[in-house]
């Protein structure tokens, strides 16, 4: 490897022989295997490979593409390995699934994009579903978002996260039943969570989110009494209890009690 790695690198810089070593290296790389293991290592570990790389048939692309992922890393870190392996292989569902989930709670026009193209590549995906639908939210497309958010929770229903999404979404749509059903869901299940003393605090705060959700709608729905248990449930110092949506989340008032 010690020896190919330079010996390819310089040959790189000699734009006009690209393709010319490029298919040359293939039939090196076929005709021993060691020869193929070592170039796919190198052209993964050294960037300027790429040019000689993206003349090669994509049954030398796509390992090449493999490697750089599994060492991509997370969070914005990983945003120019990813970019990367998107160059050498289009089609890379890891890479657009990443991409996707990475718009989430982000202000990107292009956030919709992104997660079709995901979701046409990596269609089992729950969450390239549920980023679509953040992405929907975010343009005020909540019926869609809805739907969206439907096929993710469809992928994994015993997720308290992915229902609370879709419910959510359903009432800003204006279908309070299903709203209050999935909410009544996600409550049962942030409440089983909570309750388990290795819990890390997530379950908590979440379980408070449902309530909160849960109390706008049984006010829209003409259920006072139970908006002001849950309400109660979730912020018990608040007397009395009211919740309303907001632009984007949902915002609890009251009073604290006289001592």
């Amino acid at each position: 490897m010690g020896i190919l790695a330079p010996l390819a690198l310089e040959v790189a810089m000699e734009e006009g022989h690209m393709r010319r070593v490029g298919w040359a290296l293939l039939v090196v790389v076929l005709c021993t295997p060691l020869a193929f293991t070592v170039y796919l290592v190198t052209a993964a570990r050294y960037p300027a490979l790429d040019r000689v790389t993206l003349t090669l048939p994509m049954a030398i692309r796509q390992p090449v593409a493999g490697i750089v992922m599994q060492k991509a890393g997370y969070g914005d870190k990983s945003t120019a390995a990813i970019d990367r392996v998107v160059r050498i292989d289009p089609d890379n569902g890891d890479a657009w699934s990443r991409r996707c989930t990475a718009t989430r709670n982000k202000s990107n026009p292009a956030a919709a994009s992104i997660c079709a193209t995901a979701i046409r590549l990596a269609p089992d995906s729950a969450w390239n579903y549920n980023a679509l639908g953040y992405a929907q939210q975010e343009s005020k497309n909540f019926c869609a978002a809805e739907d969206s958010f439907t096929t993710a929770m469809d992928k994994d229903r015993n997720d308290a996260y992915l229902i609370r999404n879709m419910s959510i979404a359903a009432m800003r749509c204006g279908h309070l039943g299903a709203a209050q059903s999935g909410l009544e869901v996600s409550e049962t299940l942030d409440a089983k969570a909570a309750a388990d003393p290795d819990d890390d605090e997530d379950s908590k705060d979440d379980l408070v989110l449902d309530r909160e959700y849960l109390a706008v709608v049984y006010d829209r729905t003409q259920q006072p009494a139970k908006a002001t248990e849950v309400c109660l449930k979730a912020h018990p110092t608040y007397k009395p209890c009211h919740c309303d949506l907001t632009d984007k989340s949902v915002a609890c008032t009251g009073s604290l009690p006289h001592h």
